[in-house]
């Protein structure tokens, strides 16, 4: 459920349309990768700094999409969220940004 913050409403406005199933002729709406990164951060960061199951989802949706994220919206959000240095300890320890 996304709430009405300003980072709630920009990531409405990012999601995407998807296939839902191969040959269903659905579609459906996903948060971009950029937006999934900064939830998963927030939820590690909520719980304590402490799940590697989030850790593990960030490092690695920021290794499959590594090419194609828009970093300077990952930066624009994560400082309002207050999750920039979260944010560039993972780019770091994915390897993006010593490509």
């Amino acid at each position: 459920m996304l709430g009405d913050a300003p980072f709630d409403r920009a990531q409405l406005e990012a999601r995407r349309l998807s296939p839902a199933l191969e040959g269903s002729g659905r579609s459906v709406f996903v948060s971009s990768p950029e937006d999934l990164i900064l939830c998963k951060l927030d939820w590690y960061r909520q719980g304590g700094g402490v799940s590697d199951r989030q850790w593990r989802d960030v490092l690695g949706v920021l290794e499959v999409q590594a090419e194609r994220l828009d970093l300077a919206h990952l930066r624009h959000w994560a400082a309002p969220l207050e999750l920039a240095e979260l944010l560039e300890r993972a780019l770091s320890e994915s390897g993006i940004l010593g490509r």
